[in-house]
């Protein structure tokens, strides 16, 4: 039964990275699943074994993504004190994780765009910025206490530094073309103009 279990994700993840290729490629809208079928040499009867749809699909792949980069996320600041180093290290994960996997992070523009039609894929899209809502709010919490800044509105403050990264998703998705490494070298000095460290005194 566990063998079974095993193969059968397996099978969903290999789907799940077809359609994202096909996404990419081609548009969600275009995308059929004979197209998905065709990526990885499958049936359309074995993909319809496991998923009823092509929003279906949809569905399964934004729950990867959520729980990769969610997963990536608490990785990368999880050895760190400095609520500082882990806001950067937080924006420098997304910038890496960008430049390493575009195809993946091209998969956004698919789902806030079937958002304004899917109720399901809104909640999605919301679920996730509450949880990084809550992440940021925490680290801005963290840093004040830690008298490393001060934040005059947490709310604000937490939209643009998430804004930010959401930005570059876009534009590089869509252009394929920012000189990325670059902005990864920027990423503390921004922080640093968004939040300046207090004066000691």
């Amino acid at each position: 039964m566990a063998r079974r279990r095993e193969s059968a994700e397996v099978r969903k993840k290999q789907i799940i990275e077809a359609a994202m290729h096909c996404f990419q490629n081609k548009g969600y809208a275009k995308a059929t699943i004979d197209d998905i079928a065709g990526e990885y040499g499958l049936s359309k009867g074995s993909i319809y074994w496991y998923y009823p749809s092509k929003k279906d699909i949809l569905k399964d792949l934004f729950r990867y993504w959520m729980d990769e980069t969610l997963k990536g996320v608490y990785s990368e600041i999880s050895d760190l004190k400095s609520a500082r180093d882990k806001i950067v290290r937080m924006g420098e994960f997304f910038i890496r994780s960008l430049i390493d996997d575009l195809e993946l992070y091209s998969s956004m523009l698919v789902f806030w765009g079937s958002s304004y039609e899917d109720d399901f894929m809104r909640e999605r899209i919301m679920d996730l910025y509450a949880q990084y809502d809550e992440i940021v709010k925490s680290l801005l919490s963290q840093g004040e206490e830690n008298r490393e800044f001060i934040v005059p509105n947490k709310e604000v403050y937490c939209t643009l530094l998430i804004a930010m990264i959401e930005g570059l998703v876009i534009r590089h998705a869509v252009s394929k073309a920012l000189d990325l490494d670059s902005v990864l070298g920027e990423v503390r000095n921004i922080v640093g103009r968004v939040l300046p460290p207090l004066e000691k005194g």
